[in-house]
């Protein structure tokens, strides 16, 4: 078995507010995406991934079914959380070097790695000063080099790339590839697609709580795809295009705007094999095509709704 992380039926309840329900999830070695909008029990999961907090009902387990507590476990999960927790009268060299020796490492090897990677995030000038003079960015930083210089199998980081430049990401992204092909499973959490499909394998959908979707890039995209329904053309003669849509079986046309139509079937499918014979019948010209409800809101909102 090569499960870094098994979810079994988890719920989590805060008082009355219910932060993630009955989720099952197993994940492997590798770069996942977690996505949800604000309020989707992101940081629930991770945190219930780490161990710092348990599940109301349902089990978490760890590296192929290991307790949290378990020895084998020891300094094997890392995590970045979305706050400033960070000590901040000690210097980024000092926090890093006692977080690695409380991984295990020696001393020399400790402050040669926490030296190493805090450089490679452009903060050797900043290694020996006061963690309270850094600027936000530098300490998002170092909160993330205390996650990637640890010799976890379960890297969690919350919104890692916020408060960060290009450059930054670009550089976050290589260290979590890194920890990935070494054998770790990182995960990362944002409420936008683009940044994490910049970097992940696999995605997992959270929303209200609920896992509503999980598995890779393609399969993820299939999914926005097939749910949208509705098509925005643009089009020199909309009453024209409309007519000829409406004698194909299964198209519908929804409302005119100017110079535009919008045209409904039940699959998208349905509309792209319509619209090239259409064109031709009405001899309308079209210069631009819209999907709608394909977008990453409309996704989580249906899933949701279907497994209501």
């Amino acid at each position: 078995m090569n499960d870094v992380l098994q979810l079994e039926r988890c719920t989590r309840r805060f008082g009355a507010r219910v932060a993630l329900l009955d989720v099952t999830l197993r994940l492997q070695p590798g770069l996942v995406g977690l996505l949800g909008p604000n309020g989707a029990g992101k940081t629930t999961f991770l945190r219930l991934a780490a161990g710092l907090i348990r599940p109301t009902s349902g089990s978490v387990r760890w590296k192929g079914g290991l307790e949290r507590r378990h020895p084998d476990l020891a300094n094997r999960i890392a995590m970045s959380s979305d706050g400033d927790q960070l000590p901040v009268e000690d210097t980024p060299a000092q926090f890093l070097a006692m977080l690695l020796r409380c991984a295990g490492l020696g001393l020399d090897d400790a402050e040669g790695r926490a030296d190493v990677v805090l450089r490679r995030l452009g903060l050797a000038e900043k290694v020996d000063a006061p963690i309270a003079t850094l600027s936000r960015g530098q300490r998002q930083r170092v909160k993330l080099a205390q996650a990637l210089a640890l010799p976890a199998d379960l890297v969690l980081l919350d919104e890692p790339l916020n408060a960060l430049d290009p450059v930054w990401r670009l550089e976050i992204a290589g260290l979590m590839r890194e920890a990935a092909d070494r054998g770790a499973c990182v995960v990362m959490s944002s409420h936008i697609l683009e940044e994490v499909e910049a970097v992940s394998e696999r995605l997992v959908l959270l929303y209200r709580g609920r896992v509503v979707a999980a598995g890779s890039q393609a399969e993820i995209r299939a999914l926005l795809q097939t749910r949208g329904t509705a098509v925005r053309l643009h089009t020199s003669d909309p009453n024209g295009l409309a007519r000829a849509l409406l004698e194909r079986a299964g198209v519908r046309v929804l409302r005119f705007e100017p110079g535009a139509l919008i045209a409904q079937a039940d699959g998208l499918g349905g509309i792209y094999a319509a619209l090239p014979p259409a064109i031709l019948a009405s001899g309308a010209r079209v210069t631009e095509i819209e999907t709608e409800g394909d977008d990453l809101v409309s996704l989580f909102a249906a899933l949701g709704e279907e497994m209501r």
